[in-house]
C-alpha cells in the first residue's frame, strides 16, 4: 500500500510537471491560466514526497515527538506576531532547530509550522510555498549544523540575514505566479514592492537571533544530548566507555 501511494503521488509529480512543461512549449498563451494551479500541485506532490520519506526513514520515537513539539512550538510563536510585517521568531527557530537536531528534523519542523499556524492565520495557495521555504531554512541550517556543530549566536544571526532575504524571495516569486500569472511586466513589481518586507524579516532573525539564540541554542543542546547514552563494559579489567546516538538505533539500547 505504501509503495502504491508513494508511486501515484511521483506519478502526480511527473504529470504536473511536464503539463508545465508542455503548455509553456506548445501553448504559452494559456500557461497563465493554469501556471498557479499546476505549480501549486506540484509543489504539494513534492512536500508529500518529502513526507513519505520522512515515513520510510528510520527516526525513534523519541525524535518524531521532538519534531511535533518544536512544529507545535514554532506555529504558536507565529501568531502572537501576525501583526507585525514579516517580523516573527519562526525562522530563527527553524533554522536553530535543523542546526542543532539535523536536516531531517529542519525540514519537518519546517513544513509543519506553516501548514499549522496557517490554520490560525488562514490557508491559501502560499501554504506549499511556505512549506518550501521554511523546509529549505531547516534543510540549508540541518546541513550546516553537521558540518560545523558549534554555530553560535553570531552565526545564527548570519544565517538570520541569509535565511530572510532567501525566503522572502521565494514567497515574493510564489506572489508573481498566482497573483499575475508569469507576467514580465510585473515581475520587478513584485520583488520591489516585497524587498521591504525582506529587509524586516532579516533584521527580526538577527535581532531574535541576538535576544533568544543563547537559550534556545543551549536548551535545544541540552535537549539533544538527552538522545544520546553512555554505558560501559566492566568485564575487562580496563574499562571501555562507549556513547553511541540513539537517534541512529532503536528507541531500547541494550548493553553489558
Amino acid at each position: 500500500m505504501r509503495r502504491f501511494v508513494k508511486s501515484l503521488v511521483i506519478i502526480g509529480a511527473i504529470a504536473s510537471l511536464l503539463s508545465l512543461i508542455l503548455l509553456t512549449i506548445y501553448d504559452p498563451m494559456d500557461l497563465p491560466i493554469y501556471v498557479t494551479f499546476l505549480t501549486t500541485i506540484f509543489i504539494f506532490f513534492m512536500i508529500l514526497l518529502i513526507f513519505i520519506k520522512f515515513e520510510e526513514s528510520s527516526v525513534s520515537s523519541k525524535e518524531i515527538a521532538l519534531i511535533g513539539i518544536l512544529s507545535a512550538i514554532t506555529a504558536a510563536s507565529r501568531i502572537p506576531f501576525a501583526a507585525l510585517p514579516n517580523v516573527q521568531p519562526c525562522t530563527f527557530l527553524i533554522a536553530a532547530t535543523g542546526i542543532v537536531f539535523g536536516p531531517l528534523a529542519g525540514v519537518m519542523v519546517g513544513s509543519m509550522t506553516a501548514v499549522v499556524s496557517n490554520m490560525f492565520l488562514g490557508q491559501g495557495p502560499w501554504t506549499v510555498w511556505q512549506m518550501v521555504g521554511w523546509g529549505l531554512v531547516g534543510l540549508i541550517a540541518g546541513l550546516i549544523g553537521e558540518r560545523f556543530p558549534n554555530v553560535g549566536v553570531l552565526g545564527l544571526a548570519v544565517l538570520g540575514v541569509v535565511f530572510g532575504i532567501i525566503y522572502n524571495t521565494l514567497l515574493d516569486f510564489s506572489s508573481w505566479i498566482w497573483l499575475y500569472g508569469l507576467d514580465t511586466t510585473k515581475f520587478l513589481l513584485v520583488f520591489s514592492l516585497g524587498l521591504p518586507f525582506g529587509i524586516l524579516h532579516s533584521i527580526g532573525n538577527v535581532i531574535f537571533s541576538i535576544v533568544l539564540g543563547p537559550p534556545v541554542l543551549f536548551s535545544f543542546r541540552r535537549f539533544r544530548k538527552r538522545f544520546r547514552v553512555v554505558f560501559t563494559d566492566k568485564t575487562h579489567a580496563n574499562e571501555n566507555i562507549k556513547e553511541i546516538d540513539i537517534n541512529e538505533h532503536t528507541d531500547i539500547v541494550c548493553g553489558k
